[in-house]
């Protein structure tokens, strides 16, 4: 059975303005500080875009993203087979 949950409601408690494609609309901003160990470890940002599937543009990787004012280029797309997506950002 598909998954059918309205996920506006999470969006308007959770979500912020975002900017993708050039189309405004709203999503889950993140930019958890990561750690990748390579010997002696180097520290940096991992920021993600969490949205609705339907709101991802098509073949989004190499687009643009304006988040807090920000610029990202859109590094990969994981969308998770419920009607929501994870964006993986790189900053431009």
């Amino acid at each position: 059975m598909p998954f059918v949950e309205d996920l506006t409601a999470f969006l308007a408690d959770f979500g912020e303005a975002v900017t993708l494609n050039g189309v405004a609309g709203t999503a889950i901003f993140d930019a958890d500080y990561a750690v990748a160990n390579a010997g002696g470890g180097v520290a940096s940002t991992a920021p993600v875009l969490q949205l609705r599937t339907a709101d991802v543009p098509a073949l989004p990787v190499g687009k643009g993203v304006v988040v807090r004012g920000v610029n990202y280029t859109i590094a990969e797309h994981q969308p998770d087979g419920t009607g929501w997506s994870l964006l993986l950002l790189e900053r431009a």
